[in-house]
């Protein structure tokens, strides 16, 4: 790398790290996730002048934060009326007069938006000039239908300001932690391991990737680098765990959270994880064409916190469609609220869950959270 590509990318890092809300946030002030959200929301109503308006100096409050994200709804979908061909056809087509869509209850006669269409034409999506398009990245998930997403710098910068949230909410908040970053065995167009590695050097964090599927180059790595905090598949975790069960002693490593992703982790699977590591295991949920990281748990273990500002969450009957009330187990339903480059209205995830509509134990009071993600097996 060239002196001036070395300025270049110092000068673009410095940049992008200013802009990040997550690097004032400390574990000490509460929940770190919900304080970035809240601090989001009310960033936003401060520069629009009718949020202004509305609500006021007031604090936030539960009843707030969802008429916050009603209000962000009804602009999306102005936004994407104007500026989406995708939804100016399939409105058209359904006869959806948007100007009718009020309230909560009016969500539901708004069509779905299904992966098939995302998968079969996604530059119909597409809202922005194709020069703002600062990286794709494309996945199939679990449905094995390969779907593309685009996003502008400041949607990946909004992606890094979460994630280091997330990593905060964890516990990963001294400049001592290193967090070992493990996906040997995700193949996909982008790589995680990267991009985590990336958004830790923007947060301030330490970090190491170690894709090895042998176990004692594992532990060599966590020795030298001095790894406090580990991410990676959660079957990959399990499955490194086992192995590793006959080499060390639980807490020997100082290991202090094991953060699991990309698939589903049971509770048996957490349990061995744990009494190996000798630290609790907290599941993180995700989504490529939602923003990669979306949710992740506290140390409670109580539901999936999310990117609270970012999504407006429904949980729907998969067969019929008619949205369920909180605690009623269906399929999440996601709107990307603050989404320019390809924003998700009513996006089906295909994954099974339940809202939790109550504060949590570990300081947390406005924000949903989502209860254990499993896989709808239907049709």
């Amino acid at each position: 790398m060239s002196l001036c590509t070395k300025l270049n990318t110092s000068v673009r890092m410095t940049v992008a790290k200013r802009k990040l809300d997550s690097r004032k946030l400390s574990i000490q002030q509460g929940n770190p996730l919900e304080q970035w959200g809240l601090g989001k929301i009310r960033n936003d109503i401060r520069k629009n002048k009718v949020m202004s308006n509305y609500f006021g100096s007031e604090e936030l409050d539960r009843e707030s934060v969802k008429d916050y994200k009603l209000f962000k709804f009804r602009e999306l979908l102005a936004y994407v009326l104007e500026n989406s061909p995708y939804y100016q056809d399939l409105y058209a087509n359904a006869g959806i007069d948007i100007s009718e869509i009020t309230s909560y209850e009016d969500l539901e006669k708004l069509p779905l938006t299904e992966q098939k269409e995302l998968a079969n034409k996604p530059y119909h999506f597409l809202c922005v000039p194709r020069k703002d398009i600062i990286r794709e990245f494309t996945s199939s998930g679990t449905t094995k239908m390969l779907k593309r997403m685009a996003y502008t710098q400041d949607e990946l910068l909004e992606i890094v300001d979460s994630v280091i949230s997330g990593l905060k909410m964890a516990g990963m908040d001294s400049k001592d932690d290193v967090l070992q970053i493990m996906y040997p065995t995700i193949t996909a167009t982008w790589d995680p391991g990267l991009v985590l590695s990336k958004a830790c050097a923007l947060g301030g964090f330490n970090s190491v990737i170690e894709d090895s599927l042998d176990a004692e180059e594992q532990i060599k790595t966590m020795q030298e680098s001095g790894t406090t905090f580990i991410i990676g598949t959660s079957s990959f975790l399990y499955d490194l765990s086992k192995q590793v069960s006959s080499l060390i002693e639980p807490g020997e490593l100082g290991i202090k959270r094991i953060i699991c992703s990309s698939e589903p982790l049971t509770e048996d699977m957490r349990e061995e994880i744990e009494s190996v590591w000798g630290c609790k295991a907290l599941r993180q949920w995700g989504m490529t064409e939602l923003g990669l990281a979306n949710a992740i748990e506290c140390e409670q273990q109580n539901g999936f916190h999310l990117n609270n500002p970012d999504f407006l969450v429904e949980v729907i009957d998969p067969k019929t469609g008619k949205v369920l009330p909180a605690g009623e187990k269906g399929e999440l339903v996601v709107t990307t609220l603050r989404r320019k480059c390809m924003p998700l209205i009513r996006y089906r995830t295909r994954d099974i869950t339940s809202i939790i509509d109550e504060p949590c134990l570990c300081g947390a009071c406005l924000d949903q959270r989502i209860s254990d993600i499993e896989r709808w097996t239907g049709e």
